[in-house]
């Protein structure tokens, strides 16, 4: 009797001693992920961090330096499909603190932040009288230029020259608007080879010269959103 009364105590102790076992590896699993997770995040972050301000990702112009337009037309869509985020993972995109992607809802994540530049570009336009001179000089980094040539009647406009380099050639006379490519490493002289005269009407240089900011690039990770 004594030892069937013995069964069922030890029964008792084996369930509660596998449960306690059991118990003891869902908590250590837990911890370990707890502190894995950080590290995870932050690699995740670093690298989406990399491949956003790489020279061929959608938001540059060259690398590390940003698009503002491009920034202000980054959205979820495009984070999810052009970076593959895990549908588990919630992440958000901010330049100077402004958010400008996310996915999810990020509640604490782990944060990796970028120093950047921001490009953004303004349309000026230039009108010579040519009073003293058939040249109109451009700023640096200037790259796409757009001309509009209507002389007056009796001048013939039969050569743009740059830097020495003929750009536009018309010994008949050009008139109407070109576009035309112009290095962005030098300052630019634009020349203008006419038999006739050039008023302030005959030629409209049209350029877009790029300006710069540095900015912050903050990408957070939230492997729990």
């Amino acid at each position: 009797m004594r030892g069937q009364t013995e069964l069922p105590a030890l029964a008792i102790a084996f369930l509660l001693l596998t449960g306690t076992v059991v118990l003891g590896v869902a908590v250590a699993d837990s911890a370990l992920t707890s502190a894995e997770r950080p590290a995870l995040e932050e690699h995740t972050a670093m690298s989406l961090s990399e491949r956003l301000v790489s020279k061929d990702a959608p938001l540059t112009v060259r690398a590390n330096v940003l698009d503002n337009e491009s920034v202000a037309a980054f959205n979820e869509t495009t984070l999810v499909e052009r970076y593959n985020v895990p549908p588990d993972t919630a992440v958000e995109v901010r330049v100077d603190g402004e958010l400008t992607a996310s996915t999810g809802t990020v509640t604490v994540g782990t944060t990796v932040e970028r120093i950047v530049l921001v490009e953004r570009r303004s349309r000026e336009t230039i009108r010579s009288d040519f009073d003293s001179s058939r040249s109109v000089v451009l700023p640096r980094r200037t790259s796409n230029v757009t001309l509009t040539i209507t002389p007056p009647r009796g001048t013939t406009v039969e050569r743009v020259v740059a830097n020495g380099r003929t750009l536009l050639r018309n010994e008949s006379g050009l008139t109407g608007t070109f576009e035309v490519g112009v290095s962005p490493y030098e300052t630019t002289q634009l020349t203008f080879d006419a038999v006739g005269v050039l008023d302030g009407d005959s030629v409209r240089i049209e350029y877009e010269p790029p300006e710069t900011e540095k900015a912050i690039l903050q990408v957070t990770v939230d492997a729990e959103g």
